[in-house]
């Protein structure tokens, strides 16, 4: 039971020193401790609660700001440097992306008092973050996404902010604005059509991937190709363009049969994995070119030994040999997620990104090839390990907002 009298029970909070002006009293995980004897409760976000009088009234919850002298000094629950009270700012409440958060003195925090960012009073946020220079980063014009404030500024006067995305379509999350301004003529595409960019793409909007890419290389739109093939990424500029009608069939594939299908080759009972994930797929292509050369190394090397293995447990004498062929029971024995990925290395890593793209697809790769698995997992969660470094703060402060946003939660990888 949570209680007062079982303090260990509590949620954990910062840990530091808290000082009275005589007195320093130790804080473990948010339990506040003199000489062995049991406080109080802080919270990160700067409110206590006591358990002794000489730390306010019993019970009640107060802003560390009201409870002069009090001090802290030490780090949060994610061990970040946290001073209490810090630099004052505004208060009032906060909507940022369509979530509400309270501001307290400058500081934007949970109703379960969780710390997660600052704005001061020229209405700059900065998200409290480990990668940040001081422990936090500031978000800019290319990283912000819509708020509005209202409330009073450190000064105690009336005052109200807000921010707007260009381009924005306020009926549509951050997620899926992103797929919308990368796919040039979004609008004209059926609604079967939007479902299956909505739902193939939105793995890498979310985490902010898209937009890097989009800004750095380009974006995506329908033409008449007519090169045999469902897409093609331009080298010169990174633009890709899907061929209408292979487009067209791509995403009735999808409809009818999912993400994966078995094809059947020849009159020997061969059959190819196929994946119908044609726009992660060109996506893959263009995310290949923010990779440092470090990890488009490694790929090569992870892809030519998986051609070797393939060669030689599964040879394919009558044909060129582009295209991993199985028999039904050698299916799950297979070396790549996809027959095409055995192409070339670069088809192999962007089927490899298109599998990831799908919570279906992407157990079978982590089951198939758990090494590229782990740089997917990199470029989501840990971009800055595979990212060209030009692309390290961008990404870095994109991320850091969708997480305040709401848009790049933890359970985006479930």
């Amino acid at each position: 039971m949570v209680s007062e009298n079982n303090p260990i029970a509590i949620d954990k909070g910062p840990t530091g020193f808290l000082t009275d002006g005589q007195n320093m009293l130790v804080v473990e995980d948010g339990q506040i401790f003199k000489d062995g004897q049991y406080m109080g409760r802080l919270f990160e976000d700067g409110y206590l609660r006591s358990a002794d009088s000489s730390l306010g009234k019993l019970g009640e919850i107060m802003a560390i700001e009201g409870i002069a002298p009090l001090q802290f000094r030490g780090i949060d629950t994610n061990g970040i440097e946290l001073n209490l009270p810090d630099a004052y700012g505004p208060t009032g409440k906060l909507i940022y992306n369509g979530h509400n958060f309270n501001v307290v003195n400058g500081r934007i925090i949970t109703e379960n008092h969780k710390y997660l960012a600052q704005i001061n009073d020229d209405g700059e946020i900065f998200v409290r973050n480990k990668n940040g220079p001081t422990g936090r980063i500031k978000l800019n014009q290319n990283t912000l996404l819509n708020f509005a404030f209202e409330g009073k500024n450190s000064r105690g006067e009336n005052w109200q902010t807000q921010f707007n995305r260009p381009l924005y379509r306020s009926d549509r999350s951050y997620t899926d604005n992103e797929i919308i301004r990368y796919f040039d003529g979004f609008d004209a595409l059926n609604a079967i059509q939007k479902k299956y960019l909505l739902e193939t793409m939105t793995l890498w909007s979310a985490c902010g991937i898209l937009q890097i890419v989009r800004k750095s290389e380009g974006d995506a739109s329908l033409g008449n190709i007519k090169h045999g093939a469902t897409g093609v990424t331009r080298i010169r500029t990174g633009n890709v363009s899907l061929d209408k009608e292979e487009f067209e069939r791509e995403v009735n594939f999808y409809k009818k049969y999912g993400p994966i299908m078995n094809v059947s080759k020849n009159n020997k009972g061969q059959l190819e994995v196929r994946l119908n994930l044609v726009m992660s797929h060109e996506f893959g292509h263009q995310v290949d070119f923010v990779l440092t050369s470090a990890v488009q190394d490694q790929i090569l090397e992870l892809y030519e030994r998986r051609k070797r293995g393939c060669d030689k447990l599964h040879p394919l004498p009558d044909n060129d040999n582009q295209t991993e062929l199985l028999m039904p029971q050698q299916l799950e024995q297979r070396h790549f997620i996809s027959g095409y990925a055995k192409a070339s290395a670069h088809e192999y890593w962007a089927e490899s990104l298109a599998a990831f793209s799908l919570k279906e697809t992407r157990a079978y790769l982590k089951e198939i090839d758990p090494p590229i698995y782990e740089i997917m997992v990199n470029l989501v969660k840990n971009p800055t390990v595979v990212f060209s470094r030009v692309l390290h703060e961008t990404i870095i402060s994109l991320q850091a907002s969708l997480k305040l946003g709401g848009e790049f939660i933890d359970e985006l990888l479930s």
